[in-house]
């Protein structure tokens, strides 16, 4: 294993700690008052999500092995990085949490579900594997519900200091991010990063983002509708649904199936998603505080 494989869940969980420390028991408290709100946001990312990649797959003319690395990454539903924009744009924290707690569990028997799907349309073949549980709920325990929970008892204890340090906090914490991110999908293999084919990056390039764009404008969309105007749970629950845990589908498709080109739509996909979530929740923000007021 790479040292930067190493580094990136210790820079997620110190990222975790920070945003535990901008959050409060009360946020949480509410959002368990509002059970819908959460099964909204679980049900775009578990289900709405996998129908539009399964969709697109059987309209593009692209390899069988691409079109299941689609359906893998849209399978990986959002984690700490998701987590970590909400809390940068100061949405809804604690419902980013709250959704990626529930579907840490879910993914067990999504992912295993809907890859044998794929590989059965596409492959004509059967991906047959499991996720361990144990696995699985330790790496979403270590890297987002103990520093979430470390950061909460750290804002209670030391409320003062917690505000003067939040935006030190974010501007490090991005940074470090941006740093480890860059070396895993820019550098050498040597380096840890993942070697890619300009001329693959060239034809995946747009249809990932179409695909990054249109599900997280149209999960917005849909929640804010259903939502009757609450902007806020709205744009985080399409920044949840954008954002893909790009990390858990390299591992599926790279491990525990073994295709490096089935890899390659995760690839592309992690070189922009970060950014273009950032800045569609951004600009989204805007727009709803601009008409709110």
């Amino acid at each position: 294993m790479a040292f930067i494989d190493i580094l990136i869940p210790i820079v997620l969980a110190l990222t975790m700690f920070g945003v535990g420390s901008s959050l409060q028991l009360s946020d949480f408290k509410a959002i368990a008052a509002r059970p819908k709100l959460v099964l909204l946001g679980l049900g775009l990312q578990m289900l709405f999500l996998p129908a539009v990649a399964l969709l697109a797959c059987f309209l593009l003319p692209i390899s069988n092995a691409w079109k299941l690395g689609i359906i893998i990454l849209s399978l990986c539903p959002g984690g700490a990085t998701s987590n970590f924009i909400a809390y940068l744009l100061e949405l809804k924290t604690a419902l980013s949490i709250s959704l990626t707690a529930i579907n840490s569990l879910l993914i067990l028997i999504t992912i295993p579900l809907g890859v044998n799907l794929g590989a059965h349309i596409f492959m004509n073949t059967s991906a047959s594997f499991s996720l361990s549980a144990a696995e699985t709920s330790l790496n979403v325990f270590f890297i987002v519900l103990l520093p979430v929970s470390l950061g909460l008892l750290f804002h209670r204890r030391y409320t003062a200091v917690s505000e003067r340090l939040k935006q030190p906090v974010k501007i490090i914490t991005t940074l470090l991010l941006a740093t480890v991110f860059a070396v895993k999908f820019f550098g050498s293999e040597e380096s840890g990063g993942s070697e890619i084919e300009w001329s693959d990056i060239v034809i995946l390039a747009p249809i990932m983002l179409t695909f990054h764009f249109i599900t997280m404008s149209m999960s917005y969309w849909a929640a804010y509708r259903l939502l009757k105007g609450g902007a806020y749970d709205a744009i985080t629950i399409g920044i949840e649904v954008g954002l893909q845990n790009t990390t858990l589908a390299l591992l599926v498709a790279t491990v525990m199936i073994g295709d490096e080109q089935m890899a390659e739509p995760t690839l592309v996909y992690a070189m922009f998603s970060f950014f273009t979530t950032l800045g569609f929740g951004y600009f989204a923000k805007r727009y709803a505080d601009k008409h709110r007021g």
